[in-house]
């Protein structure tokens, strides 16, 4: 079983993501199963995936990147051993890090990892308020990202996406960044095919 990790902060399009991704993944007949973090009591994105006919196992009540690891470390052996997906996709909370996550996976017995992937969304619309209001978590992000997807690419101009792309490298990220609306599945089939 891969682990594709799609982060990024609320409201930067990941859930729009995980949908694109796990479409096209299914349509190339790969089985994806979806964990996702929900603080508070209420899963809305859990609804708007299972409509969409995903398998979506949320975690409730804390942040997958601390208080429920042994959550997040159950759900994804209890996927192994009942569904054994191809991919199985996390979603952490907004401000989560991401890398705490991948601490959390390695070297755990009863857990087969054939691969790792790290996707942070990135709003191009909020990224200066963003960084402003939440560099660490963001720097936190970027630091163990694969891939950044620059969403919401239609509601700015080349000029600031120039500009995001070196305030990204200026935040020490260097890998690469491929602009993409979620929400319409713009550039999303670009991403699937970086994903091993």
């Amino acid at each position: 079983m891969r682990l594709l990790i799609v982060s990024g902060m609320l409201g930067s399009g990941k859930t729009s993501t995980i949908l694109g991704i796990a479409d096209i993944l299914s349509d190339r007949g790969l089985r994806i199963a979806i964990i996702e973090n929900e603080i508070g009591s209420v899963g809305i994105d859990g609804e708007i995936l299972e409509r969409h006919g995903m398998q979506v196992k949320e975690l409730k009540g804390g942040c997958i990147c601390c208080s429920m690891k042994t959550g997040m470390i159950d759900a994804l052996r209890t996927l192994q051993a009942h569904m054994n997906p191809d991919i199985a996709i996390v979603e952490p909370t907004g401000i989560a890090d991401p890398r705490q996550v991948i601490t959390a996976v390695e070297d755990v017995t009863g857990l087969t990892l054939t691969g790792l992937f790290t996707i942070i969304v990135v709003d191009a619309e909020r990224i200066l308020k963003i960084r402003k209001m939440f560099e660490r978590p963001l720097r936190n992000q970027l630091s163990v990202a694969d891939v950044v997807l620059l969403n919401k690419t239609d509601t700015v101009g080349e000029n600031e996406i120039s500009e995001i792309i070196l305030l990204l490298r200026e935040m020490s990220y260097n890998g690469p960044v491929m602009n993409v609306q979620a929400d319409k599945g713009i550039g999303i089939n670009g991403v699937t095919e970086m994903i091993k």
